[in-house]
């Protein structure tokens, strides 16, 4: 009897020590996958802190010189595009001001050849879908070719006319008293869309 209420003693007392085991076990793992999960939120919320304090750096700092200059040259193009190709009665004064400004005085006249919009109350032209491709831009040049691609929109409902053309031009601009001026346009590709 002795014998067998040590076995049982000792089977209880293993069990125990099996369960104390097992529940550490369960507690640790526990512990550890939270402990790891407020690590990884911590991480997380310094590293989105960290990256908007960089995004705000980003905005305070200025372009270089270069990269104002071509952003200048390319603002002046899209200009000389609305204005030269935008044509119709409404607002042609106010696209006028703006070419006298930023084209030189032949170019202006090839575009702006009359005092008034001679096309009729009808008559519209549009540009859309703009896109530019600048030559290599290595600062300090007085002279810059851009390439420029985009879809005019031609409606005369007059003459219920309706057409879409595709436009390719290189638009020459040299700089003049610090600022750019297009000087020359010459039309490489136009081709009537259906």
């Amino acid at each position: 009897m002795k014998n067998k209420a040590g076995v049982i003693l000792f089977g209880a007392l293993a069990v125990a020590i099996a369960g104390v085991t097992i529940w550490n076990i369960y507690l640790n793992q526990n512990i550890s996958q939270a402990t790891a999960s407020k690590q990884l939120q911590v991480t997380n919320d310094t590293l989105k802190q960290e990256n908007n304090e960089l995004k705000q750096q980003l905005n305070e700092v200025l372009p270089s010189a270069q990269e104002q200059q071509k952003r200048a040259y390319l603002d002046t193009v899209r200009q000389f595009i609305d204005v030269s190709y935008h044509r119709e009665k409404e607002g042609f004064e106010e696209r006028k001001k703006i070419a006298k400004a930023i084209m030189d005085k032949e170019l202006y006249a090839q575009f702006y050849p009359t005092e008034t919009f001679d096309y009729g109350n009808t008559y519209s032209s549009n540009p859309s879908d703009l896109h530019l491709y600048v030559q290599q831009f290595d600062g300090g040049q007085d002279e810059v070719k851009v390439i420029a691609e985009f879809t005019n929109h031609l409606v005369i409902k007059e003459e219920n006319v309706y057409d879409q053309t595709h436009d390719i031009i290189q638009v020459l601009l040299r700089k003049e008293e610090k600022k750019w001026i297009v000087y020359s346009v010459e039309e490489l590709k136009t081709e009537i869309l259906k």
